[in-house]
């Protein structure tokens, strides 16, 4: 199986802006894999857009802020299909906390409860995730929810992701550089309660990395918002609204109820 790509991305990080092309060939043949750079031409991405996203946000506390905009051509075994890419990473501090934020909406939302901050206290018994929490840790899930794979797109091969429960049909290929991975791709959380009671307080950013089913958030009750850690053991009702993330192979968060 031969699988080559080529694309451009034009990156804004903190006031510089990068931009990267690169074109190779992977080629798999059982146990083989081997990948290698292959010259060929590749349209350039304008800056245009990641300069003009970056100097729309005007929020406090940005400690890194970085826009990436781009465009991938893929063919593999015949099958020819072009991927376009639009992210926004920002890390915004107030004090020795820090939020990271994967959406260029979420920012506002976040920044402001920033500016509400207090000393860290217990989260409250009754918590809202909100969908980029959960989002980040959608993959290490309580047992009483289940995983599924959304239908729609492309995987790493060119083949149609396809909504599933499991076994996983499909693959992620992060690069050319590396084999692509049987795993589930933009995974969303199912659960049979769907009511949110949006009057509880929500955890509105990660503070940290994931580690297991415990998570470092920052809690907003609408007046005040703190730090706090949260042991997610069981989830008591998932949105139907979702909203999709650049983690992984694509992740769908939603909010939760716990």
């Amino acid at each position: 199986m031969i699988y080559r790509k080529r694309g451009s991305v034009a990156r804004w990080e903190n006031g510089t802006v990068v931009r990267v092309t690169e074109s190779g060939v992977a080629i798999e043949d059982g146990e083989l894999f081997e990948c290698h750079p292959e010259p060929r031409e590749v349209v350039e991405v304008s800056s245009r857009r990641v300069v003009e996203i970056a100097e729309s946000i005007r929020v406090d506390g940005i400690e890194r802020l970085i826009v990436s905009d781009g465009v991938a051509e893929h063919e593999c075994d015949g099958r020819t299909w072009t991927e376009e890419t639009l992210r926004v990473h920002a890390s915004l501090v107030r004090g020795s906390v820090r939020a990271l934020v994967d959406r260029l909406e979420d920012i506002a939302p976040v920044a402001d409860a920033l500016s509400r901050l207090t000393s860290e206290r217990p989260a409250p018994s009754r918590l809202r995730l909100a969908p980029n929490v959960t989002a980040a840790f959608i993959a290490t899930l309580p047992p009483n929810v289940e995983l599924w794979q959304t239908g729609g797109g492309l995987d790493g091969y060119g083949n149609p992701i396809m909504d599933t429960r499991g076994p996983w049909p499909n693959v992620y290929r992060p690069s050319y550089r590396v084999r692509p991975v049987r795993m589930p791709l933009n995974v969303r959380i199912e659960c049979d309660v769907k009511e949110i009671d949006r009057d509880t307080p929500a955890a509105v950013a990660l503070l940290g990395p994931v580690d297991g089913l415990v998570l470092r958030v920052l809690v907003d009750d609408g007046v005040n918002a703190w730090p706090a850690s949260v042991r997610v053991t069981r989830i008591d009702a998932v949105s139907s609204e979702r909203i999709w993330y650049p983690y992984g192979g694509g992740s769908f968060g939603a909010e939760l109820m716990l």
